[in-house]
């Protein structure tokens, strides 16, 4: 089979054969069919600080947003059979910590991430514990499997606490904050704001319900909030773009007692005024990793339905066209790259 990999710690990946992987009675084996670019990938691509955090070994298939099907199973798996498509939970936890005890497993101590911690599924053939798949009904359309992964990071979130008729700034109009966009808009907040920088990605998040744009090149953020807001501010930041200075100026538009939600990730460490701005303002601050399992799994399903990805889903492209996909990405050309694999 051949894959996309981290084969040296540089820039870039490179496409690799490898064999067919085999599986143990307690794993299956996926053909998959999609898989997508995700911004950790992107992370992984441009080797930044966060990225040679994270691999330990060389080469490493990546990807991780992953739609197949089920080809081979162990003897021991349960409810799946072949021929099922899936989608993937891309976080393998040990079942034996704390927090996997407690019922936490998307904090799990012993987290191994697909993709990073083991081989991921930029290839023709991924192999998994069969507790990581998800069996995906009939009615979701089969492209937008992969995607179901970084909309449960959408899902978790927006609803982290109650949404409903609560003034929403999302910051950042890359995949998951579109998602986002939409998932507020159906489950009842009152007014969705969405900043970004990109005047495309501004494009498609009117697409997927955004109520108010701001781009932070041409608008004055706090102006500009307070005007849609009355003179009150948001009641909701989801903060998605990773960029320090996105986040410093959204935070100034929060009221007090608000609530902030904090998935980007940043590529270096930055000063923040947390006196005046979080312990002052008396804020609710959530830090959102994965998905809860499998709580949000179920959630997302029931949601994806309601809502059309296909605005998001800018280039369809074939695997050995990676390096096109990333570069358009990087450049502001690309949302959602989704790789069709024969």
């Amino acid at each position: 089979m051949i894959a996309i990999a981290k084969t040296k710690p540089e820039k870039g990946f490179e496409i690799i054969k490898k064999d067919v992987p085999k599986i143990n009675d307690d794993e299956i084996l996926i053909e998959v069919k999609f898989a997508s670019i995700c911004g950790s990938d992107v992370h992984a691509y441009v080797w930044d600080e966060w990225a040679k955090e994270e691999f330990n070994e060389f080469p490493r298939i990546i990807g991780h947003e992953i739609g197949g099907i089920v080809v081979e199973k162990g003897k021991n798996v349960k409810n799946l059979e072949i021929g099922d498509f899936v989608a993937i939970e891309s976080h393998f936890w040990c079942n034996e910590c704390y927090n996997c005890k407690v019922g936490n497993f998307h904090v799990c101590k012993n987290m191994k991430i697909l993709g990073f911690g083991v081989d991921g599924g930029f290839a023709n053939y991924l192999r998994i514990p069969y507790r990581n798949a998800i069996k995906v009904p009939n009615n979701i359309k089969k492209e937008f499997v992969p995607l179901m992964e970084p909309m449960g990071n959408a899902v978790d979130s927006v609803l982290a606490e109650d949404i409903s008729s609560k003034n929403v700034l999302i910051v950042g109009c890359g995949p998951i904050g579109l998602m986002a966009t939409a998932i507020c808009k159906i489950c009842g907040a009152n007014k969705v704001i969405t900043m970004d920088i990109n005047e495309n990605r501004l494009h498609i998040s009117k697409i997927m319900g955004s109520d108010y744009l701001i781009n932070p090149n041409k608008d004055n953020v706090y102006e500009k909030v307070m005007e849609i807001t009355d003179n009150t501010g948001v009641d909701v930041i989801l903060e998605f773009s990773g960029s320090s200075e996105g986040f410093k100026s959204a935070i100034k538009t929060i009221v007090e007692g608000g609530r902030v939600s904090l998935l980007g990730l940043y590529s270096k460490p930055f000063e923040f005024d947390f006196n005046n701005y979080f312990i002052m303002k008396n804020l609710r601050i959530y830090g959102i990793i994965g998905r809860k399992i499998y709580s949000t799994w179920f959630k997302t399903i029931n949601l994806i339905n309601k809502i059309d990805l296909t605005p998001i889903i800018s280039h369809r492209i074939k695997l050995e066209d990676f390096e096109k996909g990333f570069e358009d990405i990087l450049n502001g050309r690309a949302i959602k790259v989704l790789f069709e694999i024969s």
